[in-house]
């Protein structure tokens, strides 16, 4: 490393000494040889878990050139508390971990490709490829994928949820993010867990950066070798951590009494639910009794499994884990997420409920059936029509029509399922007559999510500072309202244009730099929320066609325009014609390019109207589209879902 950028890695040698000695050994003899013909490269810490440990090595097997040695007392077999422990001792500005078995050479070789990398680094955390060491051993391991998966080597936060992914002896992590979420969890629930619930807490309020870095091979915590067995089984520790990271704004380690607690503690009574959670007591009387009593039957909360797969967490978000979340304080439900392509017959146990979030694959079906041999509760959810998708847009006709696998898994599940979920009538008539039972509920948002202060847009600006108006969202057809921004932007110095998608449109790279602010697409989406929170758009477009297909999209465009504060222009068709006020909540335009110029120009020029639009479409996505406004039919959908029958 250049002087003017420090690194320390930190050697961590616990487990069973039995087992693991002489690999061990094998590890320190390696990094004795490579820091003997890299001086000065690198601090080296090794942290020893109990004396021990220390004793099974002479003085000349730890003469390592710039070593320095800690030996804890112990043994705690708690890699996060041994690394916590010694993180004062750390004063370097990256921190890299190695364990018993990780590839020293090849750490070494990589050296002189991270230094440019750290050097240039704007994210915290910086992660290389995955090894296959770091992959399943088990059929049933259905978190854990590597490299020769061909699994996608990008790190975020909603992929976490799901999958331990990011490479220990392959990731530099910045000394400062470290101090700032509160160091490694000790509890002794996540011994085997502990890595990735602190790459789960770091990719949620920062970005992981990928790079291309060659895969170092070390150990596999998920089928270590320790001397004492702590940790939970893993679908267990993934319902609580799940739930506890709903909590909006926690970044500190869970605890190991956070984890224990739920499975233990007995449901409150209907009087101290009512007592102590306002959004309790919005339930309806009778869904809080169908609840309480199917908590009180199961003796813990209710466990939900979801199974999507790697396209569907913003899905997942909007349609469960916003409602998941409000339900935190109750103690009512615990849950996890699956991709549906690993998902195994033990992602299925101890579950009350199993959601098929949008699945069409072979062992989606298979898992269906799974559940139906087991008598376990399944719940499909649908908020797309892919019954005309296929139909309308021929690059999906392979996909979504009759006849196409994907296609006909998606209809298996249906009518196997005991619910259907939807969103909107024209998809809800096309399912009907295949579904069992089919339910509709209002799609939501929640509000907090989208924290701004800022209601209306900004009365006043500063001298010289542009207005924004833009679009959010994946590239649409119907380039009309593209092309009404371009057009402004052209005509008038006093507007620049915000983009949020999964690709730039030509027409708006067009413009000159500096007039189009680009931002790529977020699986994250307390990021995604923030970022264009941040942007502070003050007009938003929101173009569709006329396609039975897009007719039967939820309005999730007008409400997050709304959540972020600004004015909405939106296309003269369905679904928005049925949701929004033309004058009063947002504004309507036609399919050319000057009634999208008009529209949007009005409300950019005309603040009072801008305003008004902006405060009333806000009062009406409150109190019909909030997340809380909407967790009361949630709910009574759940309890149906879990119990079997509607609540009376």
């Amino acid at each position: 490393m250049s002087a003017s950028l420090s690194l320390t890695v930190v050697v961590l040698i616990t487990g069973d000494t039995d087992r693991l000695v002489g690999q061990a050994k094998q590890s320190l003899f390696d990094l004795r040889y490579y820091a003997e013909r890299n001086p000065n490269a690198v601090g080296i810490l090794i942290v020893f878990d109990g004396a021990h440990w220390r004793d099974c090595f002479s003085e000349d097997e730890l003469a390592i050139h710039g070593v320095r040695i800690t030996t804890l007392p112990g043994p705690h077999e708690l890699p996060g508390r041994m690394l916590n422990t010694v993180l004062d001792e750390v004063e370097a500005d990256w921190l890299a971990v190695l364990g018993i078995g990780s590839e020293i050479s090849t750490w070494y070789s990589n050296l002189a490709a991270w230094q440019p990398v750290l050097g240039a680094a704007e994210a915290p955390m910086v992660a290389g490829y995955r090894s296959h060491s770091e992959g399943r051993t088990a059929a049933n391991e259905s978190w854990l994928v590597h490299q020769d998966d061909q699994f996608s080597s990008d790190y975020p936060y909603a992929w976490l949820q799901m999958l331990d992914l990011v490479p220990m002896g392959n990731t530099m992590i910045r000394r400062d993010l470290l101090r700032e979420l509160g160091g490694f969890t000790e509890a002794p629930a996540l011994q085997r867990m502990w890595w990735w619930e602190f790459c789960l807490r770091a990719s949620r309020h920062h970005h992981i950066a990928s790079i291309p870095m060659q895969p170092v091979p070390g150990p596999g915590w998920h089928q270590y070798s320790f001397a004492n067995e702590l940790a939970a089984p893993a679908d267990q520790s993934l319902r609580q951590l799940m739930r506890l990271e709903a909590e909006a704004r926690r970044i500190t380690p869970a605890r190991e009494d956070e984890l224990r607690a739920p499975a233990t503690t007995a449901t409150p009574s209907l009087s101290v639910l009512n007592a102590i959670s306002p959004s309790w007591r919005a339930l309806p009387e009778a869904v809080q009794s169908r609840l309480h009593a199917l908590l009180q039957r199961s003796g813990r909360p209710l466990n939900i499994t979801i199974i999507g797969g790697v396209n569907e967490p913003a899905h997942n978000q909007l349609c469960f884990f916003n409602y998941f979340s409000r339900m935190r304080e109750w103690g009512a439900v615990n849950w996890r997420t699956v991709l549906d392509e690993l998902a195994t017959d033990d992602d299925l146990a101890e579950s009350d409920l199993v959601i098929f979030s949008r699945v069409r694959s072979d062992n989606g079906v298979r898992l269906m059936n799974a559940c139906t041999e087991r008598h376990i509760r399944t719940l499909y959810m649908l908020d797309d029509n892919w019954f005309w998708l296929g139909r309308e847009w021929d690059e999906y006709a392979p996909i979504f029509t009759p006849g196409a696998q994907p296609f006909e898994n998606f209809l298996k599940m249906v009518r196997a399922a005991d619910l259907t979920l939807t969103y909107r009538e024209p998809l809800a008539e096309d399912l009907r007559p295949y579904a069992k039972r089919l339910l509709t509920l209002p799609t939501n948002v929640d509000l907090r999510t989208f924290q701004t202060p800022r209601l209306s847009p900004q009365p006043g600006r500063q001298p010289g500072q542009r207005r924004k108006i833009g679009y959010v969202g994946s590239v649409r057809k119907n380039m009309v309202a593209f092309d009404a921004l371009v057009s402004i932007a052209r005509r008038r110095a006093d507007v620049d244009v915000f983009v949020m998608s999964n690709s730039l449109p030509d027409e708006l790279a067009a413009l000159p730099q500096g007039r189009v602010h680009f931002e790529p697409y977020q699986f994250n989406y307390a990021a995604y929320a923030a970022t264009v929170v941040a942007a502070s758009p003050d007009v938003l477009v929101a173009p569709v066609g006329r396609t039975r297909f897009e007719a039967s999209k939820c309005p999730n465009k007008y409400l997050e325009i709304t959540a972020c504060g600004a004015a909405g222009v939106y296309s003269r068709a369905e679904p928005y014609l049925t949701y929004i006020q033309d004058g009063e909540t947002g504004l309507f335009a036609d399919d050319y390019v000057a009634s999208w110029v008009a529209a949007i120009e009005r409300l950019l020029d005309d603040e009072a109207l801008r305003s008004a639009v902006t405060r009333r479409a806000r009062e009406q996505v409150t109190a019909d589209f909030d997340t809380a406004a909407v967790l009361p039919q949630f709910v009574g959908l759940l309890v149906e879902a879990v119990g079997g029958k509607p609540p009376a």
